[in-house]
């Protein structure tokens, strides 16, 4: 399979400034993956050279302006630049929350725990902060969630056993 149409679309992504840390370490883990051809290795320099030159946006920029442009809005988000690894929250334009998370498989046990436990951490200060209480009850996992405290407790009863999220 080649990666030219990937690596051109990440080019224009990032002479708009658009290509966030997540997606380039995405495409970087797909090109390692595979035999790349001469003329994907030139893209690739390319694309470098234009990292090098333009300054990209957050993976957290990158979803405020996706959720904006629905008529949403991000309640919460972590993104890591070291590993392939997102935690979020999000309200949609009817008020319904959806949550969404990967945390790395190829990381160490250990890395994936402590993601896990940082990305709890500051979800626990965003709850104190918009006055949420953990439920007592697990939450299961669904597509939407009617309140924020459903959404944010399933999510920290996630984070709970980072072994079985995988990405």
């Amino acid at each position: 399979m080649t990666m030219l149409p990937n690596i051109e679309e990440a080019m224009e992504d990032a002479r708009n400034g658009k290509l966030s840390p997540y997606w380039q370490n995405n495409l970087k883990r797909e090109c390692l993956h595979g035999e790349l051809s001469a003329e994907e290795r030139l893209a690739l320099s390319e694309l470098n050279c234009i990292l090098s030159e333009t300054p990209q946006w957050s993976g957290e920029e990158e979803l405020c302006t996706e959720m904006e442009n629905i008529g949403g809005r991000v309640c919460f988000c972590h993104f890591w630049d070291e590993h392939y690894s997102m935690v979020q929250l999000t309200e949609d334009c009817n008020g319904k929350y959806s949550t969404a998370y990967v945390l790395d498989a190829e990381t160490t046990p250990d890395m994936r725990k402590v993601a896990a436990l940082q990305a709890q951490k500051e979800l626990a200060d965003c709850m104190q902060v918009w006055g949420v209480s953990l439920l007592d009850a697990p939450v299961p996992e669904q597509m939407k969630y009617d309140s924020l405290a459903e959404a944010a407790s399933h999510l920290m009863q996630v984070l709970n056993d980072p072994e079985h999220i995988t990405g």
